[in-house]
């Protein structure tokens, strides 16, 4: 039997734990549709090779949101500590292991992963090269994205002092 402590005991378990929920449909069986608390939103293919497609896929959906959330936390981050980012700006580069096998090309049998995400960080702060560096790495400990990636693959963000 697991033993908890008096204070899990005694904590609400919604100040330890935030559970969300999402739905997807795909009533065409062609494009999925996906529900969140507020909105939704279609997407018709997990990636594209296809330079001229228009719309999001999946792996732009899940790329934009590393991104946006490693940008949003510091934004967050700097209005807590007092001292505002007054320019940002990211950019995101993703490995995509064996996407051959994606497109059916015989004798590539290894399944597709993303090896390797690398971001770089833009951004102007008034803070002096050791206190930018700490702030900035302190500050991805409130991304839960970016913690999560972190321990399941190669994942780097680095920070560039805009002058």
């Amino acid at each position: 039997m697991n033993k908890k402590s008096k204070a899990e005991l005694n904590t609400l378990y919604e100040s330890r734990i935030f559970d969300m929920s999402f739905r997807g449909t795909s009533n065409d069986l062609s494009t999925v549709k996906i529900f969140t608390s507020k909105n939704s939103f279609e997407i018709e293919k997990q990636i594209s090779f296809d330079s001229e497609y228009q719309q999001i896929s999946s792996i732009e959906y899940f790329a934009g949101s590393v991104l946006s959330s490693i940008l949003l936390t510091l934004l967050q981050q700097s209005e807590k500590r007092g001292s505002k980012i007054e320019e940002i700006e990211g950019v995101l580069n993703l490995t995509l292991e064996n996407p051959l096998y994606l497109v059916g090309v015989k004798g590539y049998d290894q399944e597709p992963f993303i090896k390797k995400i690398t971001v770089t960080v833009f951004l102007f702060l008034d803070l002096e090269d050791k206190d930018f560096n700490d702030f900035c790495f302190r500050a991805l400990k409130n991304s839960p994205i970016y913690n999560t990636l972190k321990k399941s693959m190669e994942l780097e963000v680095f920070f560039k002092k805009l002058l």
